[in-house]
């Protein structure tokens, strides 16, 4: 167990400040909080993102930050050690069965280690057998009589009989067990919401991972149960007594604390950013009731804003909150709802498609609403490492990178060797995934690849870019360690823990110490010395390109600024913007005449090259 730093270094604001980024991944989770306990050793949080997994240790190192004067790095420090995987993961009666079935198929057995072969193809079939007893009883029934009937004849047509038995045996089983997974996978799963555990205790107790999640983040806050659930307000305001209703947006520059996170809305086919800003959103009290604790439903109940007509929808419908109202543990929710494992997140808006013959049973003239499904922000985006970025930093954002090892099936001794960080201006090396060329695996493992390319190349994407690769350290964990191993020993967990406050250690290091030599030599650089003069080169290689296509797009534009088609410009927009377009032509004219080895060595360096360019704001 790695040795709990001095309390009292976290009882001021450090002078340093940062964000941090933090992948999804699960388990692996449990590599953040000492991580962020180091980081906030030498930096105060300003930004925390994540996806997944991610969004809960950027929402507890929000909520630690803003408890700091409070022990919230000593709560958070001493988390691992109280992590209870199993009571976290609690199915609903309905879909119950399905959850030992999962663990069989992952290969994880029930002392964390991992199954393979023919040990892991019989655990999935105990796992359906004990799952649903009665289908294997009815099942195995015609085949077992016709062995019975085969012993008892005690002769050749006996030994027929006996053959064919065990064969309808198998082949009843296999139908039987097969009908019954089937209506659980087409019924009871949509039923509850499409996945296994609702995230609250079907039982009405205080277990469950949202509960849990909705605990520790009011703990690590340092708020009472009359000043919580945390809000986004008290983030942005670094108060305690914030009430809702009192602010209105913040500026995510002037925020005390600015949380982000991902979430994907699959109906839409896109990632939104969380908190969501836009009161187009509404949610149905009675489901998000067995989502959410009732302290929660009572805070978003409290901030909703009325709308009449939202409530006589069937079914009655309230607007979500301004986004500085929602508590955080909604947003985190909707992050990390893990695709079947975790149920997903209905909302509901105003469509403005053709109404469907379903939609006859609402009022005539009253507004028609579309159902939203919000699932794992990691289907989307598990590694949104540009979350905070501006075109030059102004504090360091770091990022938490997960991976996992080529070959080794036991981690290294020293933990600096399962970690992977960029020390110079090199390349990180790239993710890989390895794909057998024959059999099953074969098939599984390409399907596979598929998934992740479609689902991570704009992350990794980002992994060998100038200015954001030396700001990456890579966890690495081995096939039985985080993932959906939900039965990690304490002994694992712990090692993953002090593995996540080395990494962070590492990197800190890495920006810290002057390891950079001037040319001169008279004196060294540190690393975020390096990384913003790298961003700052980056930047400046994309703008002969970037200014280009300004002007030539500008020269096609012809249109007069008194008589546009549409948008047009108030007041002293239209001089503001004239003197932006003026400022921009005229730099792309300076570099017209400068010659080609010049540009060239503004432009090809630093590598590999990136672009400037307008994305949306998700």
């Amino acid at each position: 167990m790695a040795t709990l730093p001095e309390s009292s270094r976290w009882k001021r604001k450090p002078v340093d400040q940062c964000d941090v980024v933090m992948k999804g991944g699960i388990t692996s989770g449990v590599i953040y909080p000492r991580a962020l306990v180091e980081l906030a050793r030498h930096y105060r949080f300003r930004g925390m993102g994540g996806s997944s997994a991610g969004a809960i240790g950027a929402a507890l190192g929000a909520a630690a930050e803003f408890g700091r004067s409070r022990g919230g790095f000593a709560r958070l420090y001493e988390l691992p050690d109280q992590l209870d995987l199993g009571s976290l993961f609690r199915p609903e009666r309905s879909t119950r069965a399905l959850l030992p079935i999962l663990m069989a198929f992952t290969g994880f057995r029930p002392d964390g280690g991992q199954r393979t072969g023919f040990a892991r193809a019989l655990a999935i079939v105990g796992a359906i057998a004990s799952g649903f007893p009665l289908a294997s009883i009815l099942g195995l029934l015609p085949g077992v009589g016709l062995i019975i009937a085969g012993a008892l004849a005690d002769s050749w047509p006996g030994y027929l009989l006996i053959t064919s038995g065990a064969v309808l045996a198998i082949i009843g089983w296999i139908v039987a067990v097969g009908i019954r997974l089937g209506w659980k996978l087409t019924r009871s799963v949509p039923a509850n919401l499409f996945g296994i555990c609702r995230g609250l205790d079907p039982s009405g107790g205080d277990d469950g991972l949202t509960n849990w999640l909705s605990t520790k983040l009011d703990l690590a806050a340092g708020l009472t149960a009359e000043e919580g659930p945390l809000r986004f307000g008290h983030l942005w305001t670094g108060r305690r007594n914030f009430r809702a209703g009192s602010i209105g947006d913040i500026p995510p520059f002037e925020r005390s604390i600015d949380l982000r996170m991902i979430s994907t809305c699959l109906s839409r086919s896109r990632p939104y950013e969380m908190p969501l800003k836009a009161r187009t959103f509404l949610y149905d009290p009675a489901v998000w009731a067995t989502l959410f604790p009732p302290a929660v439903m009572r805070a978003l109940d409290d901030a909703s804003p009325d709308d009449p007509e939202a409530a006589a929808n069937t079914p009655p419908l309230r607007r979500l909150p301004d986004a500085a109202d929602l508590p955080v543990i909604v947003a985190t929710r909707m992050s990390l709802s893990f695709p079947l494992l975790i149920a997903a997140v209905p909302l509901w808006s105003v469509s403005y498609r053709k109404p469907s013959p379903d939609d006859a049973a609402q009022p005539p003239g009253a507004p028609q609403y579309e159902k939203l499904w919000f699932s794992d922000g990691g289907l989307a985006s598990n590694f949104p490492v540009h979350l905070f970025d501006a075109p030059l930093p102004g504090r360091p954002t770091f990022a938490i990178n997960l991976g996992s090892f080529s070959e080794r099936t036991e981690p290294f001794e020293d933990q600096r060797d399962n970690i992977v960080l960029a020390r110079d201006n090199l390349s990180l090396q790239p993710s890989y995934q390895a794909i057998p060329e024959s059999g099953i695996g074969a098939v599984t493992g390409f399907a596979a690849a598929i998934f992740f390319t479609a689902r991570d190349w704009h992350d990794n994407s980002h992994l060998d870019a100038p200015g954001y690769r030396d700001r990456i350290v890579r966890v690495l964990q081995t096939k039985t360690e985080g993932g959906l191993n939900l039965t990690m020993s304490p002994d694992v967990i712990d090692r993953l823990a002090d593995r996540g406050q080395v990494a962070a250690r590492e990197i800190v290091t890495q920006f810290r110490e002057k390891t950079y030599p001037t040319k001169s030599e008279k004196k060294t650089h540190t690393g975020w010395d390096n990384h913003r003069w790298v961003r700052y080169r980056a930047l400046l290689a994309g703008m002969p390109a970037f200014l280009g296509g300004f002007v030539r797009g500008h020269d096609a534009l012809d249109i007069d600024f008194d008589d546009v088609p549409s948008y047009e410009f108030d007041g002293r927009a239209a001089d503001l913007a004239r003197l932006i377009t003026d400022g921009l032509r005229n730099t792309a004219f300076a570099i017209e005449p400068v010659n080609e080895q010049t540009t060239a060595n503004l432009t090809d360096a630093p590598g590999p090259p990136t672009v400037i360019r307008r994305v949306p704001q998700i």
